[in-house]
C-alpha cells in the first residue's frame, strides 16, 4: 500500500484554535480530512455544513468510525474506544456501532479489527513515528521531559529547556521528526522529497520549540504531549473537539459534516458546489510547485468571492501562487505565534475576485 492508501495520521497534529479564528464567520467550510481531527474540530464553528476531503479512503474511513462513535457512544466510552483510556471493551465497541458505518467504510474497518482492538488513535504510521521518538526522549532523559511537562508556568519551562533540551540528546531526539530518511523511509510519505537540507531543519526545530516553550506551557498541548510522552491521556491535553465540555456540541453538529473523497486539484469537478472556508492543513509539503497550483487553481475554483483559508507549512514554504490569494500577515503573525502545533507557521487570508 502506498501512502495515499496507508492510515498515515490518527490522532491529532494540529491545533484547531488558530483555524476556527482564521475561518471565523465562513458558512461553508471546506477542509482536508486528515485524521478527522480537522473536520471534528470545524464543527466548534458557526457553518451550517462541513466537507471533509481527501482523496485517501483509509483516513476517510477512520473520520467516518469517529462520527459513529461519537454519535454512540458518551464521552468516557469514546476515549476507552478510540485508545486514549485503557479499555479490554473496543471489540464490543465496535460491535455496537458497526451497523452505523456505510457497507464499504465497515468492510474496511471489519478487515482492520486489530487496529480497533489496539486502539485506532495510536495506529497512524505518524503516531507510531512519535511514539517511538518519546520512548527514546524517556529512555536517556525521562526527568528531565517529567521535569519539562510539570513546570508550574511558563518561564519555568523556558528556563528549564533552555537547561536541560538545547544542545543535547533531547534536542536531536526533536529533531529526528524533520529529518528526510525518517519521512522517505520510515513514514515513506512524499514530504521527504520536499525537506530542505537536515541542518536547516534542526535549526528550525529547535527554534520552533525554543519559542513555544517561551509560549505556552506544553502540558496544555496535545501535540507537545504526543511528542514528549507519545500519547494522551484521559483528563490530560486533547484537541479541541475531544474536551469533555464540547463533546455534546460535536455531537450535535455532526449531521453537518459531509466525507467526499477527491483532492483539492479535484474540486472543479467533484460538483460539491461554492465554498467561504478552506482549512488546507500542510498540504504544501507533499508536492512541488505544480502540484501546489494545481491544488490551489481546484480551491479557486471552489471559492466564493471573499472566501478565507488558513493553510500551514512546515518545511516546503513555498508563496501563494495567484495574485488573488490574499495574504493577512498579521492574522498569520497571531495565529503562528498562538499555534500550540509548534512546528508549523500558519498563513491565513482571503480569496478575492
Amino acid at each position: 500500500m502506498d501512502f495515499f492508501q496507508n492510515l498515515n495520521f490518527s490522532s491529532s497534529n494540529e491545533d484547531g484554535e488558530p483555524e476556527l479564528a482564521a475561518l471565523e464567520g465562513a458558512s461553508r467550510i471546506i477542509c482536508l480530512t486528515g485524521s478527522g481531527t480537522r473536520p471534528l474540530d470545524m464543527l466548534l464553528s458557526d457553518a451550517e455544513e462541513v466537507i471533509a476531503l481527501d482523496m485517501n479512503p483509509a483516513q476517510n474511513a477512520l473520520l467516518a468510525l469517529k462520527m459513529a462513535a461519537i454519535e454512540s457512544l458518551d464521552y468516557a466510552e469514546f476515549l476507552e474506544f478510540i485508545g486514549i483510556a485503557d479499555s479490554r471493551s473496543r471489540g464490543g465497541f465496535y460491535d455496537s456501532i458497526r451497523e452505523r458505518l456505510s457497507p464499504e467504510v465497515r468492510a474496511h474497518w471489519d478487515a482492520n479489527r486489530c487496529l480497533l482492538e489496539a486502539g485506532v488513535w495510536n495506529a497512524g504510521k505518524w503516531e507510531k513515528l512519535l511514539r517511538w521518538n518519546a520512548r527514546f526522549l524517556s529512555f536517556f532523559r525521562g526527568r528531565a521531559v517529567d521535569e519539562l511537562m510539570a513546570a508550574p508556568t511558563i518561564e519555568d519551562q523556558a528556563r528549564i529547556w533552555r537547561l536541560r533540551f538545547s544542545d543535547s540528546r533531547l534536542r536531536r531526539a526533536i529533531e529526528m521528526i524533520g529529518r528526510d530518511w525518517i519521512w522517505r523511509w520510515v513514514m515513506r510519505e512524499p514530504a521527504g522529497e520536499f525537506l530542505p537540507p537536515p541542518r536547516e531543519v534542526g535549526e528550525r526545530l529547535a527554534a520552533d520549540f525554543e519559542r513555544a516553550a517561551g509560549s505556552h506551557l506544553f502540558r496544555e498541548s496535545d501535540f507537545a504531549t504526543l511528542i514528549f510522552r507519545g500519547a494522551l491521556k484521559p483528563g490530560g491535553a486533547m484537541p479541541i473537539h475531544l474536551r469533555p465540555e464540547y463533546y455534546p456540541q460535536i455531537r450535535d453538529g455532526l449531521p453537518r459534516l459531509r466525507i467526499v473523497e477527491g483532492g483539492l486539484a479535484d474540486l472543479a469537478s467533484l460538483d460539491i458546489g461554492k465554498a467561504d472556508g478552506f482549512s488546507l492543513s500542510d498540504f504544501g509539503s507533499y508536492c512541488g510547485s505544480d502540484i501546489y497550483a494545481a491544488c490551489w487553481q481546484g480551491v479557486l475554483a471552489a471559492a466564493e468571492p471573499g472566501a478565507r483559508y488558513c493553510e500551514r507549512i512546515f518545511m516546503n514554504d513555498m508563496e501563494v501562487p495567484f495574485a488573488s490569494i490574499k495574504v493577512d500577515h498579521a492574522l498569520s503573525d497571531n495565529l503562528s505565534k498562538s499555534d500550540k502545533a509548534i512546528i508549523y507557521r500558519v498563513r491565513a487570508g482571503t480569496i478575492e475576485r
